[in-house]
């Protein structure tokens, strides 16, 4: 499967994630938001699959120290051209599947929107969890599966029911939490309204597609924390 966004849009994640922006997106935005506030000064982030490096960017405004990889020549590209010096340095060519890093050398791993992309996401989250530091999480957000046709049919792999998700962390971690997020009812109010009265709305008001739930059948994603990586 050829992944063509980044040659056909550009650096989207910027633009969706930016308010001023006539592409902003409050749910993509929500859910860099989502994870950005798990995020502590000084944290050792690894963000795998990086794309363009917005995340990157909102890690180190949080004050982290972000690596980012990505197999993507495009997206690396478009990465260190928006995020410039010094964070351009960090951003380095791999396969998620087997991330090319020390034991524990991170606090903390991102698999934003990700592991719904990996024919073999066991691979990724064992290299995950090898690279952890003892107190690390890893965090994953990935869309909720629904019934009927898949969120991106062109470029998912395989989209999750929460339990499926869950088993598949607590394969590699002793704890995983998961809430949901992005609501099912905001959904639909745009859907109904349009984006442009959630662009307003959110821009305006607030973002409500951040707000976290635990009940998945209210919620359209999912954002997964494991910590205590078992031993291999």
């Amino acid at each position: 499967m050829t992944f063509q966004k980044y040659d056909q849009k550009g650096a989207y994640h910027w633009a969706w994630a930016d308010r001023r922006s006539r592409s902003y997106e409050p749910a993509a935005e929500a859910r860099y938001a989502v994870v950005a506030q798990r995020l502590g000064a000084e944290h050792r982030v690894l963000d795998i699959g990086c794309g363009d490096g917005y995340l990157m960017s909102l890690a180190a405004k949080h004050g982290a120290r972000p690596t980012g990889l990505d197999s993507d020549r495009t997206g690396l590209n478009l990465a260190r051209r928006m995020l410039g010096e010094p964070l351009k340095r960090r951003v380095l060519r791999a396969d998620a599947q087997s991330v090319p890093f020390a034991a524990g050398a991170f606090d903390r791993v991102l698999l934003v929107d990700v592991i719904e992309h990996l024919p073999d996401p066991a691979s990724c989250v064992n290299s995950c969890a090898r690279v952890l530091a003892k107190n690390g999480r890893l965090l994953v957000t990935t869309p909720k599966w629904r019934p009927g046709p898949m969120w991106d049919a062109e470029h998912h792999v395989r989209e999750y029911r929460p339990e499926e998700l869950a088993s598949l962390l607590e394969g590699f971690f002793d704890h995983v939490r998961l809430s949901f997020f992005i609501s099912k009812r905001w959904w639909e109010v745009r859907r109904t309204l349009g984006k442009g009265f959630m662009r307003a709305w959110s821009k305006f008001l607030y973002n409500p597609f951040g707000a976290e739930g635990s009940d998945p059948s209210r919620f359209c994603h999912m954002l997964a924390v494991c910590a205590e990586p078992r031993p291999r």
